[in-house]
């Protein structure tokens, strides 16, 4: 479990009023290939997790869901890009 799931499923539980402010894209490996592909068009870019951290802070002030949201949705999204798959998780 990564520190960025952990605190979103401490929160979620009631367990501690937490929310997290970022997407911890230094050691995330799914997320970050997401955003890699969402924002420069491709998985593998040269893009830094700063850069990547900066464009989903933007996309966060613009549609106003949260960090939590926005990280789970970029990460399910980019398993399967082309073709919707509803989540059941």
């Amino acid at each position: 479990l990564g520190r960025f799931d952990w605190a979103a499923m401490l929160s979620r539980y009631g367990f501690a009023p937490a929310e997290a402010g970022s997407a911890y894209l230094t050691t995330a490996t799914g997320p970050k290939a997401g955003m890699r592909l969402l924002f420069a068009g491709n998985a593998n870019a040269s893009v830094g997790p700063s850069t990547l951290q900066a464009r989903l802070d933007e996309l966060d002030t613009a549609l106003g869901v949260g960090m939590e949201v926005l990280e789970d949705s970029i990460c399910n999204w980019q398993k399967s890009p082309s073709a919707f798959v509803h989540f059941r998780g």
